[in-house]
């Protein structure tokens, strides 16, 4: 049940039109949920009613190109969730969405602190995950040091969506300069500056775009440049 198709046949025709593998794997799936969910039976009381609603399953399927990755994704998030509600087909369609967590990735809170907290550090500077680091230098670590919390917060989550998705989708982030410690303002032409601004457009597919201001990289904030840890 790799990807679910057609779109164009109705739920009766799509159901005998598929082969025996395809119906013995989407009811599997439902097995599965009947397992997780024991309380199905006061949703689905009788056969009929237990029928009538994997049709509707399996229509949300053939409609939302359901392949078995996002199932697997699902079920384990029904898994984890459990209760003693049956969940709807868009519930579970919900689960099937991939998250931050999925792909390693601090949650929004989480990077949005650790970008405040280095924006006020001096030496070397330490990053929990390249996007993290990617996002707060597309803000700009010396802005996030003096904007208020509201605006900083706006702007890097702003910056962090579009890294993440750039993380979700496949690309990859260009990696974190080697952690020099700075005890003073080191200079740094223009050019180094465009240079990290032209990586992080490639990743995100934002069309080059001719600085009107120059980053000047020897502000010890943004200097501070630090791995992984």
């Amino acid at each position: 049940m790799q990807n679910l198709q057609p779109k164009q046949q109705d739920i009766g025709h799509a159901q005998s039109a598929k082969p025996t593998s395809f119906v013995d794997a989407f009811n599997n799936f439902f097995l599965d949920l009947q397992a997780i969910f024991p309380a199905w039976r006061n949703a689905f009381p009788t056969t009929e009613h237990l029928n009538n609603a994997k049709k509707q399953w399996l229509q949300m399927f053939i409609d939302q190109s359901i392949t078995q990755d996002k199932i697997n994704r699902g079920l384990r998030k029904a898994r984890f969730i459990g209760g003693d509600f049956f969940p709807s087909p868009s519930k579970f369609l919900e689960w099937t969405k991939p998250t931050l967590d999925d792909f390693g990735l601090p949650s929004i809170e989480l990077a949005f602190k650790e970008a405040i907290d280095n924006s006020g550090r001096v030496g070397v500077v330490h990053w929990s995950h390249k996007a993290i680091y990617h996002a707060a230098h597309q803000v700009g670590l010396s802005a996030l040091a003096v904007m208020n919390e509201e605006k900083a917060h706006k702007a890097f989550s702003h910056a962090y969506q579009k890294t993440c998705e750039a993380v979700m989708t496949g690309q990859t982030l260009p990696e974190i300069p080697k952690a020099i410690e700075r005890k003073e303002p080191v200079k740094s032409s223009e050019a180094v500056a465009n240079k990290h601004l032209a990586a992080m457009r490639a990743v995100l597919g934002t069309p080059p775009i001719k600085p009107k201001i120059t980053i000047d990289y020897s502000d010890p904030l943004l200097a501070n440049e630090g791995g992984v840890a």
